[in-house]
């Protein structure tokens, strides 16, 4: 159980340093490469609408991507279960936090969508 645990920090943690990385080098390479006589990189917003929307849209995007790792481990953790009911109890549940986590997600989208383009454009 310990291994597993570790091989679930393992992974969260090296999940976490992809998103950093991805995130730092596509932003780095966006402002150095369309650098203008503006010295305002392309693809910065200059609404707050706009700007709330990309904040919301990698905030939500990592929260579905750890939903679904929570999934995945318990997924792993009713493969290994062994046929312990406890195990199993504890498997169910992890996955059901995992799929309550996506629904909560999706609702949240859902909600800064109609936010932003019902009350927001008004």
């Amino acid at each position: 159980m310990k291994k597993m645990k570790k091989l679930i920090k393992s992974i969260s943690a090296l999940s976490i340093m992809a998103f950093a990385f991805a995130f730092s080098y596509s932003t780095a390479f966006a402002a150095i490469s369309t650098w203008g006589a503006t010295c305002k990189p392309a693809g910065v917003p200059t609404d707050i609408r706009a700007a709330i929307m990309n904040v919301t849209n990698w905030i939500l995007g990592f929260i579905a991507i750890v939903a679904t790792l929570v999934i995945i481990y318990g997924g792993v953790q009713y493969l290994t279960a062994g046929g312990n009911e406890d195990n199993v109890g504890a498997a169910k549940k992890t996955i059901s936090y995992g799929i309550i986590g996506i629904v909560i997600c999706g609702l949240a989208y859902a909600m800064v969508i109609v936010v932003s383009t019902v009350i927001l454009s008004a």
